[in-house]
């Protein structure tokens, strides 16, 4: 086996191909990631010219870099594992990296609604793969992160064939809302990045109502450029005066549907754009033969108090705990001294 860098077509024939490819780990992704100013590198294993693994990795301004939801491979195979973590803390050395994150693909638990335990499954070979390659868990985080969420919510298409089929998996409120929408709201399909503008909006209300900032038109321009037809800005707006309730971004990855960023208009909450939006992601789904729908990052609280799971459980699905990250140092002076900086921005 060797570890390598790979060229784009070599790293997306594989990672579209793995039962473990995401968009996280794709090459539009790190086209973005170069327009927003990061410096990226597609790495991996071979053997005899076959692909083993691949990993995007995505390398900060001051040096820190992390791998987010790879790499892509067979975990079970613990010889590959092993080799990739002691090349890519090579790799990471001969680049100069202060320290690097890797956050595995893999899923730690599934919990229903209200948080009891679907499936668990036995992760302690990889928790001991990463500590005996000197890496360290960074715990089991409850909130939402930029890095790599730990909490997402999926909905399994698999089994669906129509959007009355889904609304038989709903719950009775939220079906009625989608009956409600589908007469008050109509849903729009951007056609033209001269829109973005305006569909900005509704996540500029959503953002400050939350307290977190919002990305800037030029971000969701690039998102259009880098993902081209696998990238969708859609937006509920009133029937009657075409007013704009609620904007949501999805990406169209082969393995699944993710609802990456969305936001309400807040005068207009009351209308259930969110809602409008969901039924159109399901038929967009089927249509396009998409069997897993991701509602994305969520917080793992399973109290009546979190709204945005509330909302995501009436659709019918579960949620997914991923095993989270792990960091090695490898200049622990710069590493404190970022720390120290960020504290004081």
């Amino acid at each position: 086996m060797i570890f390598t860098e790979l060229t784009h077509a070599e790293f997306t024939k594989f990672e579209r191909r793995a039962k473990l490819g995401n968009f996280f780990q794709s090459v539009p992704r790190a086209l973005l990631r170069e327009r927003m100013g990061f410096t990226t590198y597609l790495v991996g294993v071979k053997d005899d010219h076959k692909v083993l693994a691949a990993a995007l990795i995505v390398e900060r301004s001051d040096h820190e870099a992390w791998i987010q939801l790879g790499p892509i491979m067979d975990y079970d195979d613990s010889a590959l594992l092993d080799f990739f973590l002691v090349e890519v803390k090579k790799y990471a050395a001969a680049h100069h990296f202060v320290s690097l994150e890797i956050f595995p693909p893999l899923v730690l638990r599934t919990h229903r609604a209200d948080g009891s335990v679907i499936d668990e499954y036995d992760r302690a070979v990889i928790f001991d793969a990463f500590q005996r390659h000197g890496f360290v868990h960074e715990g089991f985080t409850t909130e939402v992160e930029n890095k790599a969420n730990r909490w997402m919510f999926v909905k399994d298409l698999s089994e669906i064939h129509t959007l009355r089929d889904a609304e038989l998996t709903m719950n009775a409120s939220t079906r009625k809302k989608l009956h409600k929408t589908a007469r008050e709201l109509d849903i729009h399909v951007l056609q033209d990045k001269s829109e973005l503008a305006e569909w900005r909006t509704a996540l500029l209300d959503s953002n400050n109502r939350n307290g977190i900032p919002t990305r800037d038109v030029k971000y969701f321009e690039d998102l259009w450029d880098a993902f081209g037809d696998e990238v969708v800005f859609v937006e509920a707006r009133m029937k009657d005066s075409g007013e704009l309730v609620s904007s949501e971004v999805d990406i169209f990855h082969p393995n699944e549907m993710v609802a990456f960023v969305a936001g309400t208009v807040e005068k207009n909450k009351h209308c259930n754009g969110s809602t409008a939006i969901k039924g159109w992601n399901i038929e967009e789904c089927l249509r396009r033969g998409q069997t897993r729908m991701n509602l994305y990052g969520m917080k793992g609280d399973f109290s009546p108090q979190n709204p945005l799971l509330y909302f995501k459980s009436g659709l019918g699905g579960f949620t997914e705990e991923y095993i989270g990250g792990f960091r090695i140092v490898l200049n622990r002076i710069a590493f404190l001294k970022n720390k120290i900086k960020r504290r004081f921005l």
